[in-house]
């Protein structure tokens, strides 16, 4: 199958080629399934791949390792049974005749013993290493797998070969997208059909996947970038796919210029590591931070700057602080872009990024800034996800808080958790947001307000989001449980200050428990009523995160899509019905595959460093026991305030904060006054001397032109007699000019 991995992303792309060439004769219904089938096909080929993979990747056992690690945080400070050096002082302190040199002796004695405990330990180790990976199931030959091409390569010259480069982490991350984006194309069939520009959609969603899957598998960081910005594009389209709403083309604008400051860092980090490394080959990276050549060659200055460039690539991507402010606007696109820049593509580039760049990240001292920015904006977009009515942005602040779930976990040193989160809430995610649009699908809204018991209409829907909504809180047994779970525990052992970082973390956790319960409350089992904040002052202002005037937003209304709006709460159909259950029961499976009831496969799998870190069950039990308290307490405060016969339209929150949480914080608002109105402010004396200075002085030499030509023109008469006395008036003007030059010579 590494022969046919390459195939993995062409097939889409060859999908986004032929329905954007022949999408007339292929009709709607054809370059649907035709874009559909080609995913599936990826999607086989890369579980065959990802077979391949996990046989010939290092088979460590889980017996080992959880002895080691034990050894290693359960030890006793430098490795010195304290209770014989106390013993010995006393017995010393109470001898009457004791010398300095016995003291000498004694001192020298307690450093053997240290050393002699230290060597101990060590070997302890290296023994545990040995049993835990035996030679007998050491990775195959030629593993982690290389496949090269030539590529821009001039005169004979090496070039920049195009190379795919597979190891673990690329494994995992081409298996969750190329399933997940699958299921996306085949809920789209469905939900899609009626819209305008149908084959367009899947052209796009095609290219969307293709470009994430390359990125994933490419072995040299410029073609990541490459793959990166192709991605970057493809987003920008379908955000404003509806194209005639003025609120998809602002949103589709602010993604583009959020993302774009983000992407400028990553081609500066390119830059200096390149001017500095000589190289952006990804095995070779990954292999110098291992041997320490990456410290020698670039410095922790270097490393750290460079480091720093790529996270900030990382943020924009992934919308961290403060470059988060485009991705709860990108909502503006179909349901099932949402879902693909949330669960399979965009928003993960970024977490992969950080995973591949780790080294340098670490040597830099830049995973602790990493730590914070994940931390804050975990807690951050929690905090605003209760003050929302609209299904799919409560949706879109929940993915800023578990993004930054992940980036607080890689930069408290739990690269193997943040991947294994970035597994689930691909899965889960990707079933709420299609959830979310068999919702609005089946009541004509968005607002949970206004759904009508969807409970009684929508079963199917119902049980799915369920899954996805339990897996989000961290309820035990579903996906997120594990995951998170491995987050907080990795948070709680770094250790130092990481502790405030662990108690946000706590928090957003009780948070997230808090609005996913509300909304599933009030949209499955509240009657249809009017969204109490509808008639805000401040929501009737227009819309001023994406700069739009009530005006405005009044005259769009004409341009709103509504094949979906029924009379009656209704169940979606089966190509809609069907990925919701694959969706639901691969949510549940993909946690399981990093929990104790599977060995912790997924930790002995994918991890950074010599071998994998393992928790014993018995140290994980207090972190197990921690999560439920904290989903009980965040669903219970919920179900207490919006369930049973209460009133869910009642204002809680004082309206100075509900107004605080609605607005962002006005965060966008200080982007807009500080940013693009002071641009604004620049742009218009420019226009001024463009229209008026520039503009007048190229018009003069048209005018100018123009009157020439015209004078010219009259010359042209058409009568021969008078060319013919012209010619011979001009032929004597050339002879006499010819005869006082001759003259001028003697």
């Amino acid at each position: 199958m590494v022969d046919l991995a390459i195939l993995i992303p062409v097939l889409p792309a060859l999908g986004w080629l032929i329905i954007s060439i022949f999408s007339k004769a292929l009709g709607s219904k054809g370059s649907a399934w035709l874009a559909t089938t080609l995913m599936a096909l990826s999607a086989a080929i890369a579980i065959g791949l990802f077979v391949e993979i996990s046989s010939a990747a290092p088979n460590w056992k889980a017996e080992p390792l959880e002895k080691l690690y034990d050894l290693e945080h359960h030890k006793t400070a430098g490795g010195v049974d304290h209770s014989t050096t106390t013993a010995t002082a006393g017995e010393t302190a109470n001898a009457s005749a004791t010398t300095e040199a016995a003291a000498t002796s004694e001192g020298e004695t307690a450093v053997v013993e240290s050393i002699t405990a230290l060597t101990d330990e060590a070997d302890q180790k290296a023994e545990l290493l040995r049993e835990a990976l035996p030679s007998s199931n050491r990775a195959l030959s030629g593993f982690p797998f290389v496949r090269e091409w030539s590529w821009l390569s001039i005169k004979g010259e090496a070039g920049l070969p195009f190379g795919l480069y597979l190891d673990q982490t690329a494994g995992i991350l081409i298996l969750m997208v190329s399933i997940v984006a699958f299921l996306i194309h085949l809920f789209s069939v469905g939900y899609m059909a009626g819209e305008e520009r149908y084959p367009t959609f899947f052209a796009y969603i095609n290219l969307f996947a293709a470009a994430m899957l390359a990125m994933v598998m490419a072995k040299n960081l410029f073609h990541v970038l490459l793959f990166w910005e192709i991605m970057g594009l493809m987003s920008y389209l379908l955000i404003g796919f509806f194209y005639k709403k003025k609120t998809a083309q602002q949103a589709m604008k602010k993604a583009f210029m959020t993302v774009r400051v983000g992407d400028l860092a990553f081609m500066a980090g390119l830059f200096w590591l390149y001017s500095s490394f000589k190289t952006l080959d990804i095995p070779t990276i990954l292999e110098a931070g291992a041997s320490g050549e990456l410290l020698r060659v670039l410095g922790v200055t270097a490393a750290g700057g460079i480091g720093l460039l790529l996270f900030i690539a990382a943020m924009g991507k992934s919308a961290q602080f403060p470059l988060h402010v485009w991705l709860a606007d990108a909502m503006e696109g179909p349901t099932p872009v949402s879902a693909m820049i949330h669960a399979a593509t965009m928003v993960a580039a970024g977490v992969y990024l950080v995973a591949r760049a780790y080294p340098i990240l670490e040597v830099g001292h830049v995973l602790p800034f990493v730590a914070l920015i994940g931390g804050f904006t975990a807690i951050f977009a929690a905090s605003m996800a209760p003050a929302q009515a609209d299904a799919k942005k409560i949706m879109a602040f929940s993915t800023l808080s578990q993004l930054g779930y992940m980036f607080l976990s890689l930069g408290a040193f739990g690269y193997t958790a943040a991947l294994f989160h970035l597994l689930t809430h691909a899965f889960f995610k990707a079933l709420l947001f299609l959830g979310s649009g068999s919702m609005i699908h089946g009541s004509g809204t968005q607002d949970i307000f206004e759904m009508d018991r969807l409970a009684k209409y929508q079963k199917w829907t119902l049980g799915t989001v369920w899954v996805g909504a339990l897996s989000l809180m961290g309820a035990p047994l579903f996906a997120g449980f594990w995951s998170k779970d491995e987050i907080l525990h990795a948070v709680q052992n770094a250790g130092g200050l990481y502790w405030i970082l662990w108690l946000m973390a706590v928090i957003t956790a009780i948070l997230t428990a808090f609005y996913t319960t509300r909304m599933m409350i009030i949209a499955f089992y509240k009657p249809k009523t009017a969204s109490p904040w509808a008639a805000a002052p401040w929501n009737n202002e227009g819309e001023p995160t994406l700069n739009m005037s009530r005006a405005e937003l009044e005259d769009q209304k004409a341009h709103e899509h509504g094949h979906h709006v029924s009379d009656h709460p209704h169940e979606s159909g089966p190509e809609m019905i069907i990925p919701l259950v694959l969706l639901a029961t691969m949510a549940m499976v993909m946690g399981f595959v990093g929990s104790p009831f599977a060995n912790s496969w997924f930790q002995r799998f994918v991890y950074f460093g010599e071998a994998p870190e393992l928790v014993p069950l018995g140290a994980a039990v207090p972190g197990f026991i921690l999560s439920v308290l904290l989903v009980a307490a965040g669903a219970g405060a919920s179900y207490m305030l919006y369930g049973g016969a209460r009133d869910h339209t009642k204002q809680i929150a004082p309206i100075w904060l509900t107004r605080l949480l609605q607005r962002r914080y006005f965060i966008d608002d200080f982007y807009y006054h500080g940013f693009v109105k002071l641009a604004e402010d620049i742009q218009k004396p420019l226009a001024w001397f463009d229209n008026n200075i520039v503009d007048r002085i190229v018009d003069g030499f048209g005018i100018v032109t123009g009157a020439v030509g015209d004078t010219l023109r009259r010359a042209q008469s058409g009568a021969v007699g008078l060319y013919a006395w012209l010619m011979v008036v001009g032929g004597a003007v050339i002879a006499l000019a010819f005869a006082f030059a001759q003259g001028g010579n003697k």
